[in-house]
């Protein structure tokens, strides 16, 4: 009884998702590639593909499974298959994608304090505020164990010294997700932080990385700043 019970529910769930995507998503976002320019960011957005995002994220479908209170749908990943099945059948785009969805948000949900989702993750599913990630360095690539770029503890803040490389969409970027080496006297595997920063910050500069073909999705970031950690 119980089963036949929740799989009626799916079978609504999906009837209303079907009829509420028909009203909802704009004729121009249903093929293929529709929004293949602007993925990552809203900022250039105009027309249908802004509008899309707006819808969606008003809907709470630009985090489906995300809890309501933070902006998300609140969605069982059995409705979030069903929505990407339906989006899928009319080729709707989803309407966000990246790594403030896929790297920082679930992070902050499962690690960050309660004031840190609240600060942080509405403005990811409301679209807003565009994230990038500091990991790789010029003389370390991607091998995380050898990071150089230092913050040193002064208490309430921590000083940040070093440069990040290869930075998808710095250009674009509200925040930055970054690693840095808060102890240099251990293991090279440990002594490294998690910190977040707004990369308005006076101490946050970045150089495009131009590529052969003249794009530059890319950047080089320099860090000379301090970030603080306790309220003063």
């Amino acid at each position: 009884m119980e089963e036949h019970y929740r799989m009626a529910n799916l079978d609504q769930f999906r009837t209303e998702t079907r009829s509420w995507l028909e009203a909802n998503c704009p004729a121009s976002m249903r093929k293929k590639g529709a929004d293949a320019d602007n993925p990552y960011t809203r900022k250039k957005r105009s027309g249908d593909s802004l509008l899309w995002l707006e819808t969606m994220a008003d809907k709470g479908w630009i985090a489906p499974t995300w809890p309501t209170k933070y902006g998300g749908g609140g969605l069982s990943d059995a409705e979030q298959l069903i929505l990407r099945e339906e989006m899928a059948a009319i080729s709707a785009p989803p309407p966000l994608a990246g790594m403030s969805l896929t790297m920082i948000g679930p992070t902050l949900l499962e690690m960050g304090n309660e004031e840190q989702k609240q600060r942080h993750l509405p403005g990811i599913t409301s679209g807003t505020v565009h994230w990038c990630q500091g990991y790789s360095e010029p003389n370390a690539g991607s091998d995380l164990a050898n990071l150089q770029t230092k913050a040193e503890d002064k208490g309430d803040h921590f000083i940040i010294n070093g440069s990040k490389i290869w930075t998808s969409g710095a250009m674009h970027a509200d925040w930055m997700f970054c690693l840095v080496r808060t102890d240099p006297n251990v293991q090279k595997q440990k002594g490294i932080s998690f910190v977040l920063f707004p990369m308005t910050d006076p101490g946050v500069s970045y150089k495009p990385i131009r590529l052969i073909n003249g794009e530059a999705p890319f950047c080089q970031v320099f860090l000379m700043m301090f970030v603080q950690t306790k309220a003063s």
